[in-house]
């Protein structure tokens, strides 16, 4: 009779000890496991994001880093101010020299930047004002691709941002293109001028 006694305890006790596995041990290493997981995954962000604040941090050494006679010279080539009237009238100038039927430049504006910080120090370089333009011209394969080659030999940074392209009859060509110009200006926004 002690012998099945110490049995039925020894039964009891190993019920009792799987009971306790299955609903304490079992569910506190499974939390544990979603938790290193979680761990696991926040490390893997951190050194991402890490590597990305130390690439920011190379830019931005290599941002001081240039030369003030570099800096000075690009002060030089950018313009004070961007006139909008010579800008058309140097995009319809460079058409005609390309080739192409100029039909228009219209001045879109200045491009408003929303991440320019308003009272920049005066280590800072200063951000240029990115005036848009949009001109619609005709002509073949040929004189549109030398009106592009054209366009990067100006004497002030214009830089092509868009290109719509419609087929005409007689292997001609409607294109419009906008064009960002560049200037270190601090005057308020210019009115859309039609030429």
């Amino acid at each position: 009779m002690m012998m099945s006694k110490n049995l039925f305890i020894q039964v009891a006790m190993i019920a009792i000890s799987i009971g306790i596995i299955i609903t304490f041990v079992n569910p506190t290493f499974s939390e544990i496991g979603e938790q290193q997981d979680d761990i696991l995954v926040y490390q893997t962000e951190q050194q991402k994001v890490s590597g990305v604040n130390n690439q920011l941090s190379s830019l931005i050494t290599s941002l001081n880093n240039v030369a003030s006679d570099d800096y000075r010279r690009l002060l030089t080539y950018m313009p004070d101010e961007v006139d909008t009237i010579a800008v058309a009238r140097d995009l319809s100038l460079v058409s005609r020299q390309a080739g192409v039927l100029y039909i228009s430049a219209v001045s879109r504006g200045v491009v408003t930047n929303a991440n320019s910080p308003d009272n920049a120090s005066s280590q800072d370089f200063i951000q240029p004002k990115e005036h848009m333009f949009s001109l619609n011209v005709e002509g073949t394969y040929d004189t549109v691709k030398n009106l592009f080659a054209l366009l990067e030999q100006n004497n002030y940074p214009i830089e092509v941002q868009n290109v719509n392209v419609q087929k005409k009859g007689g292997g001609l060509l409607s294109v419009e293109i906008g064009l960002s110009v560049y200037a270190y200006e601090n005057s308020p926004a210019d009115q859309e001028i039609v030429f």
